[in-house]
């Protein structure tokens, strides 16, 4: 049982970021026809293009929605010129749509007006630590994620692929930051760790959506079940569960939550709480509370993060973040409150529309380690296929 007492950091943390949110909007300019808040139903929300359908439909694919929502006129696409590397994407996304046909015929005979749909994510994080124990280093992760549906069986089943860690990342919070640092930093010494790397992204799962269409009705709920395999030898099945709590004018909250069972992995469950607050889509504040539980041979670690950003969408798929992160443990031999700091963070497409560069600059410490606060960064360059 998780102690009263140890909640207090959590409960106290939680708090302070929604005090925030009221004197942070108290400058927010008035709009003379109220938006409503754009819902987050995922924990990975990009802007897309407006000039390009079909690239929407790819980044859905992979769990992200269309956020740009920027009141001002867009501006014309221009056309860009051809090259090699738009060649080879192209013979990239023939490759996957046609991975993706082959499948959908397995189950029944496709429909031509309804073709199966392929995405695949490409990610390069390149991080940047100054330890206050090891020193200054610098690592390099490859990442990748996709996705292929399959129409046939009512659009309900398909293919994920890749680093399902991915899916986690909001706004590049200490959540999806912070332990890759630590973990990369103390485990290696060399640039890439080609067996880390291979592990993370060999990651391969049938997922079931809708599992329950009369319970989902009742409960106000969406459900997927995953049966897969991760790290190349831990087969799993994840039950996932998200739910849409309250959409207003000024206010959006919901929740995604998940328990997966491994062979080697054992119990993992982790629930997430998004609260967006703002009356203009393109600023507001988002706030996002983590709680994860984890049960490997007997050893029990149960952990919190609270994640509170300032967002701007400042158009043309440029999004600006900047805000405080904490963390901490639930055990009662462990600090309440382990590591906070604040970060910023800045994304934007270029050279391409598919092609993003992001960056995060971020002060955290850990008290666990008895590491006071040391900077640390990242730079991410994303693809999509």
């Amino acid at each position: 049982m998780i102690k009263l007492a140890n909640l207090s950091s959590l409960t106290f943390f939680t708090l302070a970021s929604l005090s925030l949110c009221t004197s942070a909007l108290a400058d927010t300019e008035v709009i003379t026809e109220p938006e409503a808040v754009a819902s987050v139903t995922s924990q990975t929300d990009l802007p897309s293009s407006d000039a390009n359908p079909s690239r929407d439909e790819n980044l859905e694919q992979l769990g992200y929605q269309s956020t740009d929502i920027s009141t001002e006129q867009p501006l014309p696409p221009v056309p860009e010129e051809q090259d090699w590397t738009d060649d080879r994407r192209e013979d990239i996304q023939d490759q996957l749509h046609e991975w993706a046909h082959k499948m959908d015929g397995w189950f029944g005979q496709p429909n031509p007006n309804e073709p199966a749909k392929a995405s695949l994510r490409v990610v390069l994080d390149t991080r940047w630590v100054d330890d206050p124990e090891t020193g200054a280093d610098v690592t390099v992760e490859p990442r990748i994620r996709g996705r292929l549906r399959l129409p046939v069986l009512e659009r309900r089943l398909s293919l994920i692929i890749g680093d399902e860690d991915l899916d986690d990342d909001t706004f590049l919070t200490q959540g999806t930051t912070g332990d890759n640092y630590q973990t990369t930093n103390n485990n290696t010494n060399r640039l890439i760790d080609a067996k880390r790397t291979r592990e993370e992204n060999a990651s391969i799962a049938l997922r079931w959506s809708r599992f329950n269409d009369e319970v989902e009705e009742q409960l106000g709920v969406n459900t997927d079940v995953d049966l897969g395999i991760r790290s190349l030898d831990d087969p799993y099945l994840q039950v996932s569960i998200d739910k849409d709590w309250y959409e207003g004018k000024k206010l959006a909250v919901t929740s995604d939550s998940f328990y997966r069972y491994g062979l080697d992995s054992e119990h993992y469950a982790k629930g997430d709480l998004n609260l967006q607050y703002g009356a203009d889509t393109n600023r507001f504040i988002n706030n996002h509370t983590s709680v994860r539980y984890r049960n490997e041979a007997d050893d029990e670690q149960k952990d919190w993060s609270n994640d509170l950003r300032q967002v701007h969408h400042l158009g043309h798929e440029k999004q600006l973040s900047y805000g405080l992160s904490a963390s901490g443990y639930f055990e009662s031999d462990k600090s309440g409150l382990n590591s906070y700091g604040p970060a910023i963070s800045y994304r934007q497409p270029v050279w391409r529309e598919w092609f993003y560069v992001q960056t995060e600059l971020n002060y955290y410490n850990d008290k666990i380690e008895n590491k006071d606060h040391y900077p640390s960064a990242l730079l991410r360059m994303e693809a999509f296929f």
